[in-house]
Parts: C-alpha cells; structure tokens; sequence
C-alpha cells in the first residue's frame, strides 16, 4: 500500500469515527488527516520526479560514454603515440605526432615542458616503439645525483664529457666501461 492510500485509509477511519469538528480533538484529528494527505501527495510527486531526473541521468551517462568513445578511441587508432620518460620525474609521458610537431611536451606529473624530437631511425617505422637496432640510435639513461631526474643521452654527448642533466643543470659524471664487452677491466700492477 502507497502513502497515498495509506492516508486515504486513515481519513477513511477518522470520518467512520464520526468525531464532531467544532471539538477540539475533532479539529486536531481532522488536521492531521489532512496534513498527512498533503505529506503523502508530496512524497508521491517529489518520488516521481526523481524516477525521471534519474531516466534522464542514465540517457545522459550513455551519451557521454559514446561521445568519450567517438572523441578518444578514435585518437588512438588514427594517431601513433611515442613513449618518452620525463626528464624532470622521470615518468613515462606519451608524445604525439602534433607534440613531435611543436618539438615540445608536457609532463602531466610534474609539468615539466621539454624538448621531444624523433629520431631519424624512427621517422620510417610504422611501429615507433620497436625501431629495428640497425637504425635505432644509441641512447643512455643517466640519474642525475643532485635531483634524482633521468636524463637521456645520446651515444655522442656521453662521450664528449658534457653531459648536464636536463633537470637542474648540473654536469654528470660518468664511468665508462673500457673494453668492448662492457665491463670495465683492471690494471694490473705487473
């Protein structure tokens, strides 16, 4: 049984008790039987009004999970997307063709705004996160001591000796390995 019935029970009852309104307990009954029909009609139209504001959510809901899909699925498949770590924190940032384009990025986790290029021996490859190792140039992750950012470095500036991290700007230092093999070997004293 709904509110609304409930009440019109109750009003039911008071009249077959048949209470005279000029008493006083006559006029308390009869107020309150119509203040709880009053409740009761109110609840019912606040109750429907929710029913529809939710209806019209979940439509909405629906609209902005297809308008999400139209908008970012289809970026995805159109556009190839590079993986660069972020100089400043060190975190994987992705890197578009219009970011490649404007030669810079942004790091979302620090922002951090940096310089992102491609390199020629990914310009050709249809898969930019696997360049075959004959075009793919040489490059070194080095953790700066002073700040902790990662600076990446190509095969060129590490063996000049210029290296600086592209955080705070201080000079790296870096052992070299002395043979091929990548170990570094040992002087003997014979």
């Amino acid at each position: 049984m709904e509110l609304i019935e409930k009440a019109a029970y109750l009003q039911g009852l008071l009249e077959g008790l048949e209470l005279d309104e000029s008493t006083k307990e006559g006029k308390v009954f009869h107020a309150m039987s119509d203040l709880l029909a009053d409740m009761a009609a109110a609840i019912k139209t606040m109750e429907q009004d929710i029913t529809q504001a939710e209806d019209e959510l979940e439509l909405l809901r629906d609209d902005v999970e297809e308008l999400q899909s139209d908008v970012y699925e289809d970026d995805d498949e159109d556009a190839p997307c590079y993986e660069v770590d972020c100089p400043g924190c060190g975190e994987t940032v992705y890197v578009t063709e219009e970011d490649l384009d404007a030669g810079e990025a942004f790091c979302p986790n620090c922002g951090c705004t940096f310089e992102v290029m491609l390199d020629d021996g990914e310009a050709d490859d249809d898969a930019p996160d696997a360049p075959d190792a004959e075009e793919q140039d040489v490059s070194y992750e080095v953790t700066c001591p002073g700040c902790g950012a990662v600076t990446v470095l190509d095969e060129e500036t590490l063996l000049s000796g210029k290296a600086r991290c592209a955080s705070c700007g201080s000079p790296l230092e870096i052992e070299m390995p002395d043979d091929e093999d990548g170990e570094e070997t040992e002087e003997d004293g014979n």
